[in-house]
């Protein structure tokens, strides 16, 4: 989307003309009458059409009656381009000159930059074409300009991750995957480093290895690492860890076939770290980040580990396997060795399509995190209030670590029927040194859409993104 920001209109008229009222002020009386449904419903209100052009203004608030206020307004600026799409509009105007201020500007403007995608890679059609939007800002326009130039960064981290979440699992195995790190850490200049199949067995990383034993596509090990020239004063050094499970069959414990296509996104976790990583190093950010993403695919074959297996970790741990389809806490468990013991980090947020038990407790709306540090709580809490990825705490109760208990081994991977999000919590948790703070953000819930939810259209969500550059932010 080519987006420009003027102080006054200019140029040709655009398709479709958008100005954002609130509470119905100064609104034409001829608007006001306009049947209540069509806000209610989120459509907004056409209020007349001149040489062609639609004015479309959103009553804000009253878009908002069951949503967040930021919600509220990204559903607003989504909307004004779903709309042109709808209609065979290329050019759309904002008139943003009114009562509207930065942070009203913000939300609109990350409404319409989640709607503006489109995944065609594997389409035989060609891409629709590109929108053009034009924003009037007034008095606003410098200020508006420099919002710009930071939500397109952060988006282009959105979208990455997007892409790769949409990307069938043949063409995105764990290598691939790692070549999509590997792209950004040339274009921004971060460290890279990997461990491959054979390193990961040397090195004692038995996790990754076992989950990843089934499969012809080998595991890997990867991180990246940014550092600024200038940090800023007192910032402390931030890790992100990803899962990146590129196709999860079950394994032996094999997960029915209904839905297991989705089962490509079960790298949703990795895209958000790597999807993060390039949007933290566009915006040149001045604290040092890192991530880390363990990848492996989860198959069936002669090789494939099995329930009853014992893993030793590096840290001397032992893990009892009583379900392959658990794997995703195996591979994590390594990266978070790693990224403690070799990348000397402790202050560390994880992102993972970890259960399906966060799916049934908070449904697609709410990301779920689980962590024993209350400070760090708070600014996550804070960085997505600020991003508008909706976080819940689940809490981390001692009784839910005891369900763990082993048998054969220290700990077992899963914990049976009840509590299955916090008991995955408490296992990463096995692997947290003393003096690491540690949050674990399941993404399963949200990290993919099956139909179009308000203005944003179904598939990959680029769920964590936008949280973890915000985290980074603060």
């Amino acid at each position: 989307m080519d987006i420009k920001v003027v102080s006054k209109p200019s140029g040709a008229a655009a398709d479709i003309v958008c100005r954002f009222i609130r509470n119905g002020k100064g609104l034409h009386a001829q608007a006001s009458a306009i049947d209540k449904a069509a806000i209610a419903s989120g459509r907004g209100l056409y209020v007349g059409a001149s040489s062609g052009q639609v004015v479309l203004c959103p009553v804000v608030e009253k878009l908002g009656a069951s949503l967040y206020p930021d919600e509220a307004m990204r559903t607003a600026g989504g909307r004004t381009l779903l709309h042109a799409v709808q209609n065979g509009g290329s050019h759309v105007q904002w008139l943003l000159d009114g009562d509207l201020d930065l942070n009203d500007f913000r939300q609109l403007l990350e409404g319409a930059l989640l709607s503006d995608y489109e995944f065609t890679a594997y389409k035989s059609a060609a891409a629709s074409g590109s929108l053009k939007l034009s924003i009037v800002a007034g008095a606003h326009a410098t200020a508006f300009r420099r919002e710009v130039e930071r939500c397109s960064a952060i988006f282009s981290g959105v979208n990455l991750a997007r892409d790769v979440v949409n990307t069938p699992a043949s063409d995105m195995t764990p290598l691939k995957l790692a070549d999509v790190a590997k792209d950004v850490a040339k274009r921004h200049g971060l460290k890279y480093r990997s461990l491959s199949k054979a390193q990961l067995e040397k090195g004692g990383y038995n996790g990754i290895t076992a989950v990843g034993q089934g499969s012809v596509n080998d595991c890997v090990l990867f991180s990246l690492s940014y550092v600024p020239a200038k940090k800023a004063r007192g910032s402390k050094p931030l890790c992100l860890v990803g899962k990146g499970v590129t196709f999860d069959t079950g394994g032996i414990s094999i997960k029915p076939w209904d839905g297991m296509w989705d089962m490509k996104g079960d790298m949703g976790g990795s895209a958000a770290v790597i999807g993060a990583m390039e949007a933290i190093a566009s915006l040149k950010l001045p604290i040092e980040v890192h991530a880390v993403v363990g990848s492996a695919e989860n198959m069936c074959d002669g090789n494939a580990y099995r329930p009853g297996d014992v893993i030793r970790y590096r840290n001397g741990r032992t893990v009892e396997v009583h379900s392959t389809d658990a794997e995703g806490r195996l591979v994590l468990a390594d990266a978070l060795l790693f990224a403690q013991e070799t990348l000397k980090q402790s202050r560390i947020i994880e992102f993972s399509t970890l259960t399906g038990a966060c799916l049934r407790a908070l449904g697609h709306q709410y990301i779920g995190m689980m962590s024993q540090n209350e400070e760090f709580k708070y600014e996550i809490r804070k960085a997505a209030a600020s991003s508008g990825e909706c976080v819940w705490e689940l809490p981390l109760h001692p009784e839910y670590r005891l369900l763990l208990k082993g048998e054969t081994a220290d700990v077992k991977n899963v914990g049976g029927p009840l509590a299955g999000a916090q008991t995955a919590g408490w296992f990463l948790h096995e692997f947290i040194n003393p003096g690491t703070t540690f949050a674990h953000m399941d993404i399963a819930g949200v990290f993919l859409a099956r139909k179009e939810k308000y203005w944003k259209g179904a598939g990959a969500s680029g769920a964590g993104v936008r949280l973890a550059v915000e985290l980074a932010s603060l």
